[in-house]
């Protein structure tokens, strides 16, 4: 595999409040991300403080040795946002005005403090001479594309992860890069996500392609919601990146099979609500243990609204009863948390709602609550459809926390959907 022939990036974050662990670096992830999606392959992360010259510093160090540079952060107002000035003395120019911009960040000024904007302010729409402005239309620092010597292109984007965004996506940052490798492009990238399965499981399918040398590089990661299989393909001679790519999907499809629900930007809630409306179908949830996250999930997929009907949480027995029907005998008998319980709440979501598909999550979220039967991490999930209705046992990971055994269970419960939906084998059970 001959990644060396890529274009090469470093990825930058400017702040003390990262090296203090005050604020979550978000940028670094989603640059990285778009960068091997461009082509590019990530040498480095590296994070730096607010000091004098320190970004000034690194760019001597880096510059000339990477093909593109991507910074975020240290181009706000204040006397410690330095990346502006620091990135014109790198290139050996002064700071220039962005046209138009001084103006309407002057009247911005105006507007909401009643007074006349500081020229530190001002700073925030001055760009190295030279540059490609990068306008932020989530905030007031504008960021640049500038080039450091024949091979580095620089770039620098506004701390704020929506602002950093902005100016990336939509104020030309990601475009300014794909123009320089376009022409030479020789990585393709995927992700295949899977369901159903823990890690090990997956991984026993395909463990000699994870074990093999060369090209494609894979890779395995589980979350709370998946498990993902990544491909990192290079161009060969006579092959190019994409086609061992999409080799290496099909391999994948052929291994995986039904446990593969998806792949890159995909999400399980996306798949559900996608299959639903292509189906002219609707679906409806009662919670108790994951007190509406399965409704949330589902509700913040764009077109939700064609498909959802109703969510209940009814986390105690009454509000079982009073709103799903729920008999109260067989809640005391049998329990909240108990297969009969978690079809009977999706019974009565599915009748109250009129909907063709009703989903229920009952269980024991923890880190209380559990017995030697019922112990923490037990979770029922009942489906009610055109067909019948049915529960699944699914022991979750308790020793993760409360908030993973929710996410877990609704991971679950979008998979059993998703299933029951596209024909195939129940989500089995587990625990």
């Amino acid at each position: 595999m001959t990644q060396a022939l890529a274009p090469q990036a470093i990825v930058v974050s400017v702040g003390e409040e990262l090296l203090e662990g005050r604020v979550l670096d978000t940028n670094a992830q989603l640059l990285a991300g778009e960068l091997l999606r461009l082509g590019f392959v990530v040498q480095r992360f590296l994070t730096i403080g607010d000091a004098p010259a320190a970004f000034q510093d690194l760019l001597a160090e880096y510059a000339g040795r990477a093909d593109a540079i991507v910074s975020s952060g240290g181009l706000g107002p204040t006397a410690d946002d330095r990346v502006r000035a620091e990135a014109a003395a790198a290139a050996g120019v002064a700071l220039v005005d962005v046209p138009d911009a001084l103006p309407q960040l002057a009247e911005l000024y105006r507007r909401q403090l009643h007074t006349e904007p500081p020229d530190h302010y001002l700073a925030q729409a001055r760009v190295p001479a030279g540059a490609l402005p990068l306008p932020n239309h989530a905030g007031t620092a504008w960021g640049f594309a500038q080039s450091l010597g024949p091979r580095t292109r620089l770039v620098c984007l506004p701390g704020p992860p929506r602002e950093a965004a902005a100016c990336f996506f939509d104020g030309g940052g990601r475009a300014d890069l794909a123009a320089r490798v376009s022409a030479g492009r020789r990585l393709a990238f995927g992700t295949f996500h899977t369901a159903g399965w823990t890690e090990s499981a997956v991984e026993g399918r395909i463990r000699d392609l994870l074990e093999r040398s060369g090209n494609p590089r894979m890779g395995i990661i589980a979350s709370g919601r998946r498990v993902t299989v990544s491909v990192l393909a290079c161009d060969e001679p006579g092959c190019s990146a994409i086609e061992l790519l999409e080799a290496t999907a099909t391999q994948l499809r052929t291994r995986l099979g039904e446990i593969l629900w998806g792949r890159d930007d995909e999400t399980l809630e996306g798949v559900a609500v996608r299959i639903l409306a292509e189906r002219g179908q609707t679906v409806a949830t009662a919670e108790s243990c994951t007190g509406g996250r399965l409704a949330a999930a589902l509700t913040a997929i764009p077109g939700a609204s064609d498909v959802f009907r109703y969510g209940w949480i009814t986390y105690a027995d009454a509000a079982k009863t009073s709103e799903l029907g729920v008999p109260a005998e067989l809640l005391r008998g049998a329990g909240a948390v108990s297969p009969e319980t978690a079809i009977a709440m999706a019974e009565g979501a599915r009748r109250k709602a009129s909907a063709d598909w009703a989903l229920s999550i009952t269980g024991i979220a923890g880190p209380g609550g559990g017995s030697a039967e019922k112990p923490v991490g037990l979770v029922w999930i009942g489906v009610a459809g055109p067909q019948g209705s049915y529960a699944v046992r699914r022991r979750m990971f308790a020793r993760a926390g409360r908030a993973a055994v929710q996410e877990q269970s609704v991971r679950d419960a979008l998979e059993a959907l998703r299933r029951e939906l596209l024909g195939l084998n129940r989500l089995p059970d587990r625990g």
